[in-house]
Parts: structure tokens; sequence; C-alpha cells
């Protein structure tokens, strides 16, 4: 048995997947097997990955199901303690495991090691915007005095790609989100659950490569709400009691943050939704005062989308929630 089961959701991603492999074939932490999971892909992607005469590569296939079933069903062939996720068209730094790996080890209290990226072409080191954020290096937990400003950012470093988690942690909250096909934010669905319930440990130097320019899922392309606004009671069940108005204060946040994103980009329908449901946001003034005003007059949105970036867009320097 292996120590670390890495599970590479594949679907349609021919043209990266081998830079991918080849990245966690290079790590220097050797003890892990490969479970690349096809999720009915229509490319040669599968073929490429047959091609590989490494006994530690195995090939599952499916029916497309959507990334959330693609991982759920790589957690499931896996018979290792820790599980580790990279998207097709992201690659790992050759010390990614390892130094995940010590983390764990080193502090058996944590569920999870998370690490900083790269971003895109430019290559652009993220260890700096986590940091101004409120982030630092090493074990850290949740607790009620955060700051509101390091709450709202806290979840991000919690990308698939960065992480390496106990696997009965993940399986103790139901894996990722599979309902519906969804292919928007099925992986922080379950991230958020395990920041409101265990200790994390952060890793602030860049030990991955977050391909953008590869991704073909963004909010701009996407109309559907995030699971953790329209299916929120199993987060709300699993959440310590002591963490409620937290969890309350963080999804309020999100909402006001995707209802001006949903403004911006002509989806009225999908505000209204957050507004109703999620009614604190009114206690942010000036940001509420900012979105009805949108939503009345709507013909300012074209001046608005010809700026070079949204300001309220979670998409500036990662993928989106």
């Amino acid at each position: 048995m292996y120590q670390i089961s890495v599970i590479i959701p594949l679907y349609n991603k021919a043209k990266y997947i081998s830079r991918a492999i080849d990245s966690v074939l290079a790590q220097t932490y050797k003890d892990f097997e490969i479970i690349v999971v096809d999720d009915g892909s229509s490319d040669e992607g599968p073929v490429l990955v047959q091609k590989y005469e490494e006994s530690r590569i195995k090939l599952v296939r499916q029916q497309n199901a959507g990334p959330g079933a693609a991982r759920n069903r790589g957690i499931a062939e896996s018979e290792s303690p820790m599980v580790a996720f990279l998207d097709a068209d992201d690659e790992w730094m050759p010390d990614f495991l390892e130094k995940c790996y010590k983390a764990l080890s080193r502090n058996p209290d944590c569920a999870v090691a998370a690490a900083s990226y790269y971003l895109g072409e430019s290559r652009k080191d993220i260890s700096t915007e986590f940091r101004r954020r409120g982030m630092s290096d090493g074990r850290w937990q949740l607790q009620n005095n955060i700051s509101d400003f390091e709450l709202k950012h806290a979840i991000y470093i919690l990308h698939s790609s960065a992480t390496l988690c106990k696997k009965s942690v993940i399986e103790k909250y139901g894996g990722f989100y599979t309902k519906n096909h969804c292919s928007l934010g099925e992986d922080y669905y379950l991230w958020l659950q395990i920041m409101f319930n265990h200790k994390l440990y952060r890793i602030l130097k860049p030990l991955w490569w977050f391909h953008n320019e590869a991704s073909e899922l963004g909010n701009n392309g996407n109309n559907a709400l995030h699971p953790f606004f329209t299916d929120l009671e199993p987060i709300k069940e699993n959440c310590p009691a002591h963490l409620h108005k937290l969890l309350e204060q963080l999804l309020t946040q999100f909402a006001l943050q995707y209802a001006h994103e949903s403004i911006f980009y002509g989806r009225s329908n999908n505000a209204e939704f957050l507004i109703n449901n999620f009614p604190l946001m009114k206690k942010n003034k000036w940001n509420y005062f900012k979105l009805k005003t949108k939503m009345i007059f709507p013909n300012l949105i074209p001046i608005v989308r010809n700026l070079k970036h949204n300001k309220f867009s979670s998409a500036l320097w990662q993928k989106p929630v």
C-alpha cells in the first residue's frame, strides 16, 4: 500500500495531462500512486495516460459525472491513508509532496497541508498576496477573533491542486459535492467544512503552478450558483456551534461579492436569490447600496464591464470560489 494516492480528474485535457503526470513522477517523495479518473473524455487524454510504462499509474474510466464525482471515484479506488489532488491542467513543483507530507507527519493534529502557488503564464508568486491577506506559515485553526478581511480570504489556499489530506477527514464530509453534475464550487463545498472543523498547515512557499490560462471553468462562463449558496444545510449541520455566527458572516461576505458579480455578468436572477437568502448583506451599507444601484440602473453595467478588472471578482488571482 502506498502512503499517498494522487488523484487526477481528467476531462478533455489531452493537451496538458502529460505535464501534470510528469510533475508527479518528478516528486522527491516517492511513496505514492497516481489514480487518473477519466470522466468521460472525448479526446486522446486517456490514451496518453495508458502510454506511461509506470506501475504506479492507474487509469479508471467512468461516464461523465463532473469533477467532484471524478475525485470521489479516485478516493474510493485509493487504499492510502493520505490523498492529494491535482487538476489535469496544473503541475506540482518537485518538492510538493515532500514538504506537505513532512508538515502533516510532524503535526498529526492537522487534517490538511496546503501550499501557495505560481499563477498563470507570467508565473506570478501568489505568496505575497496570501501574506497581505493575513495568512502566515505553519499550523492554523479558525478562531472567532479572526478579522473580516482575513476570514474572507482564508479559504483560498485550500485549492484542490494545493492540498495533501487525510483520507478519513475527506470521507467524514462525504467527499466533493456531486449533485446536479456540479462543476462550480464543488471543491470549496468540502474545503469550507474542513476549514471550520480542523486544523490546517499552511505553506506559503509556492509548491505548484496554477495554469489558469488552461482552465475552462470560471464564474463568467457558468450561470450556476455555488452549492454553498444553494445547499447550506449540510454545511451548517457540520459547523461547530461556537462558529455558527462566523460561518454566517463568511457566507454573507461571499453572497454580497457574488451578487455584484452576477449583476456584472447580467444574471440579475442570481443576485435576487442571494439578496433574498442572505439578508445580512444589507449591513454592509455601502456595498449593498452599490449593488442595488446597479440593479436599478443596469445600463451602467456595460460601462463598468469595459474596465480592465471587476473589483468584486474573486478570479483576479485564483480560480473562483
